[in-house]
């Protein structure tokens, strides 16, 4: 229930505030937008039961002064304070851009309820909360400045729910049409970074710029350090909740930029890290792409789909955390499962270094389908997709696409939707992919089965022989053995391009 512009008797100022009433836990929630207290016993805010003889004051109200954008909620149990939140950790809205959130309902039978809260760069509520309710399998996607108010203000977007996190997903793209677009998984709690990040690829020069979005999802100050790999130490602090985004070559010396490639930011934990690049104007080319900072690592890392024709390149990057050398062995396979074991490379990988390449650089066969590398010990890395022509590029972070359950969590209507899967083991996998719509109805079903190590790329409806996905806006899909998958998304005018894992 909202009330708006509501004086007090007789005066103003008109003040306009809301109730929400979370029925299924018994919460109350509420949210101030622009309310004025006279202070000392003039203004009083609180519950009470029926009769008026029990209940709670929220006193901050009796204090005087201006409240905006301020929400207080009252909990019926302590379960409801166990709070689970999905973050979304960088939005832009100004000079052009434009940001796409998305919210998924993973789970089959419950309802998913709870609120989007945006924050301006120093973590304040700029907009109203807006309360969400997705039915089993259900999808949300909001173009953010036609839902919250001062969106050219917001820095980050939190969706809160005390559903169980694995119960739902989402993302994030921002962009300006016509030109260019990066996607990012969102965050739940549990994949926040609990310890250094790593930045696997810098590239910061005459034809290249890299830039660095942080979040600090805790209530103090964190003080980070970044160690590059030609020997610069700089330190950084970021206050409680606060969202810094910045260049590295603003953050860097310009004497000290040319030669660095790559680093790691030490102390982040409850930090959400996201590393953006792009061409320069003077390089003649539109690209933009965008991985998360994660502090995963793994032994083995599969590019599960890369190419080498007249139309696109791929680029692969590996950065070695480890303070001692490494060794990567990369081998090719064909798209049957085939491993050309005898075009395999052998790479050495300094400490704290990295490794990055096209694939034509690499000078496998032409029917090279996707590359596993390993490594003596764990590293990290992203894979890049881009155009010839300049027009596109798109990137994902390649250490959390392994899994045998995901979503592809958006089907482009205004362009084209591509899927690959590797079946990473040595026996068949049967994959189940069901289609739905926004309001979680099944739209179609379909099995496959790869051979091992098979690889299969196809445009998203190409997978469904039987039946019409025309009404679907997602897809998710189960196995039974474990997968890289990651899906693509391009506009019809040949300009965005973005990457998402099948997660």
């Amino acid at each position: 229930m909202q009330f708006t512009g509501i004086p007090y008797p007789n005066q103003g100022p008109e003040n306009t505030f809301q109730f929400i009433l979370y029925e299924t836990i018994n919460d109350i929630q509420v949210n101030y937008l622009n309310i004025t207290s006279r202070g000392n016993g003039s203004s009083v805010a609180g519950i009470e039961n029926r009769q008026g003889d029990a209940g709670l004051q929220y006193k901050q109200i009796d204090v005087p002064g201006n409240y905006k954008n301020l929400y207080v909620r009252y909990s019926a149990n302590s379960s409801s304070l166990n709070t689970q939140k999905l973050y979304y950790p960088h939005v832009g809205n100004v000079s052009g851009w434009e940001t796409e959130i998305c919210l998924i309902n993973n789970d089959e039978s419950q309802v998913l309820t709870g609120g989007f809260k945006a924050y301006d760069d120093k973590g304040n509520l700029v907009s109203d909360v807006i309360p969400v309710s997705l039915p089993p399998f259900g999808r949300k996607e909001m173009i953010v400045s036609n839902e919250f108010i001062n969106s050219n203000k917001i820095g980050y977007i939190v969706f809160e729910s005390d559903s169980v996190e694995e119960k739902y997903s989402g993302y994030l793209k921002f962009y300006q049409e016509g030109k260019y677009r990066v996607a990012v998984p969102a965050i739940i709690d549990s994949e926040i970074n609990e310890t250094d990040m790593h930045i696997s690829h810098i590239a910061s020069d005459a034809n290249w710029w890299t830039g660095i979005s942080l979040l600090n999802t805790s209530s103090s100050a964190k003080e980070l350090t970044f160690e590059f790999d030609n020997g610069i130490i700089k330190k950084k602090t970021i206050d409680a909740n606060e969202h810094q985004v910045f260049y590295i070559s603003d953050f860097l010396k310009s004497h000290e930029n040319t030669q660095v490639q790559s680093a790691v930011i030490r102390g982040g934990k409850d930090i959400i890290g996201l590393e953006l690049f792009g061409s320069t104007e003077s390089s003649g080319n539109n690209y933009r792409g965008g991985v998360l900072l994660k502090d995963d690592t793994a032994n083995i890392l599969y590019y599960p789909h890369v190419v080498n024709d007249e139309n696109w390149w791929t680029g692969i990057a590996i950065y070695n955390p480890s303070e001692s050398m490494n060794a990567l062995t990369i081998t090719p396979f064909k798209s049957d499962g085939t491993e050309l074991f005898s075009e395999s490379l052998s790479v050495p990988l300094d400490a704290q270094k990295k490794y990055a390449a096209t694939l034509k650089a690499l000078e496998f066969p032409g029917e090279t389908a996707w590359i596993k590398i390993e490594a003596a010990t764990p590293v990290t890395g992203f894979e890049l997709f881009a155009t010839n022509n300049g027009n596109q590029m798109a990137g994902f972070s390649v250490t959390d696409i392994i899994g045998k359950k995901g979503t592809f969590s958006k089907l482009e209507k205004s362009g084209w939707t591509g899927i690959a899967f590797v079946n990473i083991e040595s026996t068949p996998a049967n994959i189940i992919l069901t289609a739905y719509d926004n309001e979680g109805n099944l739209i179609a079903a379909e099995k496959i089965v790869l051979k091992a190590n098979e690889k299969r790329v196809k445009m998203a409806e190409e997978f469904f022989t039987k039946e019409n996905i025309d009404a679907a806006a997602y897809i998710r899909f189960s196995s039974d053995k474990q997968t890289a998958a990651f899906q693509l998304n391009g506009s019809s005018d040949g300009m965005m391009l973005d990457g998402l894992p099948g997660r």
